[in-house]
């Protein structure tokens, strides 16, 4: 199933990860197992005399035992290459090279330690390969530290390692104290503040905020159960500033002994879950930005990424982050290939005559998204033919779709599930509030196009040459150019003539013309 196997370990501040991720053919990555101790590392740095700081024994120990175990689990995965980073613990160790060489002593593993600068990069660097946003700010908030970049055309032009993260913070200023004390609170904010004011390429620059790491998705989890989030998945998921405010209060207002009772929250990041919400609010205050979107493709991600591209030329392309996902769903529910292009062809020849008979107004994205729903049409069918459409809305609006957000991966479900307007209404009963009576009457036209397209090559032997529409309000016309038999085409435009006709402003008259 998977030409290779890698083994990535992330050696943070405050957890240490095993992932193993199976590559295949197309290059797409799958992960296997994913393992992880909340470890803590920083909490073993040692300040020395001469402002130095230094890995204790008993942090290397723990470390060396861990790697040590993360090891066999490879090995019994039976893992092709193994890849070990570490970041801020260990790089702000000045014994890292004793560091080093025990555990290369003691496990046989050589880790390598990033920059400050590649791991700001990789990090970016998955967001710029799952996520179709082009200008952002992006922030990855570890245990030790904070990366944050400025990103135009998807391209780093400013970057920037703060050195605390959620738990230093922690240390720093709730030491001693409860988890939501309003003076450690106010303290936290305040030297979070003056940090930010050190980098005026971020003040309101207006770009949208893309969040990595467990402290983002763990808040934004949060907020998804407060609201009985009516779909799966947190990569691409918007917060407001006031959703932002609102998990605030929530940890804020809680007791620590019923932290672990709120929906979301991982138990190991209860004492550091307000200092990372609090890092959020004052990085969208300081931008000014629109929203913070999370993305669930962080430092891990962009490694492997990045990795792929550089010893496989170049699979994984940043302009085609939502083609991919679309063929990967292709594969995966067993599409046939040339019946979706003839599909998607018919639905966007029709979409641009609609256009120049100026019914609709033509744009490219609303032509790709087309493109997209056509592929996917009733790609449920694998799963059994009887409720197809059901099958087809239910996975596309709940998988990890990368480069849509929520909203367009509500809207390709609708449109690759299209039966009918009431299925249409049910299914986006749950998702009214998202969409205005305009964009509902868009998704049933586009939908109903699509169906329409698919009734025009119901044999599945592409018999249409040309389609010709003409006409005004008074009438109109299509012209079906045919080269084969089209018996089963012909009962099936006619019984699903509404569904064009949705897109007109008068009558409609089909005359098929044999053409060879």
């Amino acid at each position: 199933m998977y030409a290779k196997k890698i083994g990535l370990i992330d050696i943070g501040s405050n957890t240490i990860r095993l992932v193993i991720y199976g590559i295949d053919s197309y290059y797409d990555i799958t992960e296997i197992t994913n393992l992880k101790t909340p470890a803590r590392l920083s909490q073993y740095l040692i300040d020395q005399a001469d402002g130095q700081r230094m890995l204790s024994e008993q942090g290397i120990s723990l470390l060396t035992e861990t790697l040590a175990s993360f090891h066999h689990a490879a090995r019994v995965h039976q893992v092709d290459e193994m890849i070990i980073f570490a970041t801020a613990a260990i790089r702000q160790s000045h014994n890292q090279t004793e560091i080093l060489q025990r555990v290369q002593e003691e496990t046989g593993l050589t880790i390598q330690i990033l920059s400050e600068e590649e791991e700001a990069s990789f990090g970016q660097y998955a967001i710029s390969h799952s996520m179709s946003t082009r200008n952002m700010v992006t922030i990855d908030i570890g245990g030790g530290s904070c990366e944050v970049t400025l990103v135009e055309d998807k391209q780093i032009v400013h970057y920037h390692s703060f050195p605390f993260g959620v738990v230093t913070l922690k240390d720093a200023f709730f030491k001693g104290r409860r988890h939501n004390d309003p003076q450690a609170m106010a303290a936290t904010r305040d030297y979070i503040h003056k940090q930010l004011k050190t980098l005026p390429w971020l003040k309101k620059v207006k770009y949208p905020i893309v969040a990595v790491g467990g402290s983002a998705r763990n808040i934004a989890q949060v907020h998804q159960r407060l609201q009985r989030y009516p779909i799966a998945g947190i990569h691409g998921y918007h917060l407001s500033r006031i959703n932002l405010e609102t998990t605030l209060t929530l940890f804020a207002e809680t007791p620590f002994d019923q932290m672990e009772d709120i929906d979301g929250l991982s138990s190991d990041r209860i004492d550091i879950i307000i200092p990372a919400n609090l890092v959020f609010l004052d990085l969208y205050d300081w931008v000014k930005a629109p929203t913070l979107s999370i993305s669930n493709q962080g430092l891990r991600e962009g490694i492997i990424m990045h990795y792929l591209n550089q010893n496989f030329n170049q699979p994984i392309d940043p302009e085609l982050v939502r083609a991919r996902s679309v063929a990967k769903v292709c594969r995966d529910f067993k599409v046939n290939p040339t019946v979706a292009a003839i599909r998607a062809k018919i639905a966007i020849d029709l979409y641009k005559q609609i256009c120049d008979l100026g019914l609709m107004d033509y744009d490219y994205p609303t032509q790709l998204e087309i493109e997209f729903a056509a592929y996917l049409y009733q790609c449920g069918q694998f799963l059994g033919q009887e409720a197809d459409s059901q099958h087809t809305f239910y996975l596309l609006s709940n998988m990890n779709l990368a480069g849509f957000p929520h909203k367009q991966r509500v809207r390709l479900a609708l449109l690759s599930s299209y039966r009918n307007k009431s299925l249409l209404y049910q299914y986006a009963d749950p998702f009214i509030h998202w969409f205005s009576s305009s964009e509902m009457d868009q998704l049933k036209k586009i939908g109903g196009l699509i169906k329409f397209a698919e009734a025009l090559n119901d044999s599945q032997t592409a018999p249409i040459n040309q389609l010709k529409l003409t006409g005004s309000k008074q009438s109109y016309l299509l012209k079906v150019y045919h080269h084969r038999p089209v018996i089963a085409e012909e009962y099936r435009v006619d019984k699903h003539l509404k569904h064009l006709k949705r897109c007109l402003d008068g009558p409609l008259n089909i005359e098929f013309i044999e053409r060879h």
